[in-house]
């Protein structure tokens, strides 16, 4: 599979560290192109309209013309931004699951999305468990009327890239951030738009290293890109720990939404993050 990562040319050591993940992940078959995103220079430079600031319609042209250059042909291709991370599994199970179901009609389809509300948080580990109850691996979630955020990582169909794309290009002025474009788009059904769950990809730790500087005025995004981390199909929660800590220190509080969880390791993580969530929005 073609895979394509989004980079601003001063962001080198992103660049690095999501070529050097990709290198010790990827499988025969699978490889990386760099598209150099757009920048808020060229946004200005060419007056593009709409009410979103510089840095967003640039994320969301450089999106479209990604798209726009990858027209000739109906190859499925996975899209990325700079701060997306491979598991050693994500090539295989990517490859497994579309081809089990290769029948299935979709648009995009997410590796990893963000899930920005406790609820829906507290209502999809219960699901991961669920699934791992039945012995199912991988499964498609569909994402019309699920609350989500971000485009760190998604696949799209190769019989439906024309159709993404003219979604992007004819969406004028650009109104909205291209994620919540995306989730309106699935919303309205305009979009067929689904994730793998769970995730089999996840965002890297350079994103929690900037945040962990400023974690006061960052934390929700903190919590948010730990939820992604914990529900990752490779995740190890060991090493989410001490960013647990530093978020049950910011959020002040530590009042459970999920009790009696001594022995389950993995709910004594994310009693954690609840709670800490609960704080911040408290």
């Amino acid at each position: 599979m073609d895979c394509f990562y989004v980079n601003l040319d001063s962001a080198e050591e992103r660049r690095r560290r999501l070529e050097t993940n990709f290198a010790a992940c990827k499988k025969p078959g699978w490889e990386l192109f760099r598209f150099a995103a757009i920048d808020k220079a060229y946004v200005e430079r060419n007056a593009i309209p709409g009410a979103t600031m510089a840095a967003e319609k640039g994320c969301f042209l450089s999106h479209q013309i990604l798209m726009e250059q990858n027209l000739g042909d109906d190859k499925t291709y996975l899209i990325m931004e700079d701060d997306a991370q491979f598991g050693v599994r994500t090539c295989n199970l990517v490859d497994m699951v579309l081809k089990r179901n290769s029948h299935l009609d979709w648009d995009i389809l997410y590796t990893d999305v963000c899930i920005p509300n406790v609820v829906n948080m507290f209502e999809l580990l219960k699901y991961r468990r669920d699934l791992r109850k039945k012995k199912i691996e991988v499964a498609y979630m569909d994402l019309c009327g699920v609350g989500f955020a971000g485009t760190t990582a998604y696949i799209v169909n190769g019989r439906s890239k024309r159709k993404v794309h003219r979604a992007l290009s004819s969406y004028r002025p650009i109104d909205l951030p291209y994620d919540l474009f995306l989730r309106q788009q699935a919303h309205s059904g305009a979009l067929k738009i689904f994730t793998l769950f769970p995730f089999v990809t996840t965002v890297s730790d350079f994103s929690d290293e900037s945040q962990i500087k400023t974690a006061g005025a960052n934390s929700a995004d903190m919590a948010w890109n730990m939820f992604r981390k914990m529900i990752w199909i490779e995740r190890n929660l060991g090493r989410c720990k001490s960013t647990l800590e530093l978020l049950k220190e910011t959020s002040g509080k530590d009042a459970p939404l999920v009790e009696d969880t001594a022995g389950d390791e993995e709910l004594d993580a994310f009693k954690i993050l609840f709670s800490s969530m609960a704080a911040i929005h408290a």
